[in-house]
């Protein structure tokens, strides 16, 4: 298997990627990246692996912005259609949530509350949107502002959605978030938002990581990519969020 020479052609690869271009399981996929990390040939990201040399380089998360690519930007593109003309919408940072921003140009009368410096960038030059930016200490890995200082905003503030992301989705164990610090931030916009909306790609159903947000039942919707299974759509149905695929 060639995947250093992926790696350098690429930049990433992904791990579900290489095991059905092999014809290998993903076990053995993610043990090949696990020794090929140790012998610092490259550094591991969820998913996937990006090449060693990029990583003092570049935050973890525009590491994580190249991977599942073209799903993510299909999945932001879905996400933009379910904001109405006059939505007020918390759009929490992350890779997926990014390029909702490139889609809400031609939207009337915004009001974006975001922790993302990417994303108020993004939309904070459109005349028509409105940008509330959460305060706090700016976390460096991610671009985005943290701590007690966006909890006290959010206090304040009301939407008609919130759109997230996640590090996993788990039927058993609900919705997962890489970071704890992250967890009351997270419970804190989907109370403020009468809708909450998670966009996920395929890859993160069926994973674990360690802070746990809440129940999958947490949200109402829940855009992804066709790639998901029918059987993973299926349940959520089941349990009452509707299901966007892009």
């Amino acid at each position: 298997m060639d995947i250093l020479g992926q790696l350098r052609s690429q930049g990433s690869v992904v791990v579900a990627e290489l095991s059905a271009q092999f014809n290998v399981s993903e076990a053995t996929i993610r043990r090949d990246l696990r020794q090929m990390a140790a012998g610092n040939l490259l550094q591991r990201v969820h998913g996937g692996a990006i090449l060693a040399q990029s990583v003092e380089r570049e935050p973890p998360f525009l590491q994580r912005t190249r991977l599942q690519t073209r799903e993510k930007q299909r999945i932001g593109a879905a996400a933009a259609h379910l904001i109405n003309d006059g939505d007020t919408v918390i759009l929490l940072g992350g890779s997926t949530t990014l390029e909702i921003a490139p889609h809400l140009a031609h939207k009337a009368d915004l009001t974006i509350i975001t922790d993302s410096l990417l994303i108020a960038q993004g939309v904070a030059k459109h005349t028509d949107i409105t940008v509330i930016m959460l305060g706090g200490v700016v976390r460096k890995s991610e671009l985005t502002t943290g701590g007690h200082l966006v909890q006290l905003c959010l206090q304040e503030l009301r939407a008609n959605k919130v759109i997230f992301g996640v590090r996993a989705v788990h039927f058993e164990q609900g919705l997962l978030l890489d970071a704890v610090a992250e967890v009351m931030t997270f419970r804190q916009c989907i109370q403020a938002a009468q809708e909450a909306i998670l966009v996920v790609d395929h890859s993160k159903f069926n994973q674990m990581a360690t802070a746990a947000l809440g129940p999958i039942t947490l949200v109402d919707r829940i855009v992804t990519d066709d790639q998901v299974s029918p059987e993973i759509c299926a349940q959520l149905r089941d349990l009452d969020i509707e299901v966007s695929l892009a």
